[in-house]
């Protein structure tokens, strides 16, 4: 009669596991998508004289997939508007003082800076 105990703890154990995973799972994705509206940001941000958003609808398609307050996106967009304002022109004089906008904002998207960034938003994450 015991193994059934042991069998059923077992059982629960392993159905605790599985959902934690999706948790996990769904978290990852959601800093995911959010890094990437990160990325459409600095882009915006970088050409805001091209008004990019008329033409492109990525940051609109992200917006709807985050699943994040309101605050999440705000800050992410200080955030990229802050970095970008950092990019200073180029040194070469053939390249006519233009900023390696993409180039330094893929190099942002990249870092660990970002990672640590992106996961203290976590607190903003919206239950299903």
């Amino acid at each position: 009669m015991k193994w059934y105990y042991y069998l059923f703890f077992l059982s629960v154990l392993s159905l605790f596991s599985c959902l934690g995973q999706q948790t996990d799972d769904k978290t990852k994705e959601q800093r995911e998508s959010l890094k990437e509206y990160f990325l459409c940001e600095c882009i915006t941000e970088g050409f805001d004289d091209k008004n990019i958003q008329e033409d492109d609808i990525s940051q609109s398609v992200l917006f709807d997939i985050l699943n994040y307050s309101p605050d999440a996106i705000q800050e992410v967009k200080e955030y990229a508007k802050s970095f970008v304002q950092t990019i200073d022109p180029s040194p070469i004089e053939d390249l006519g003082n233009r900023k390696a906008i993409i180039l330094n904002s893929i190099e942002k998207y990249k870092s660990q800076e970002l990672d640590d960034f992106i996961k203290s938003l976590d607190r903003y994450l919206l239950n299903d």
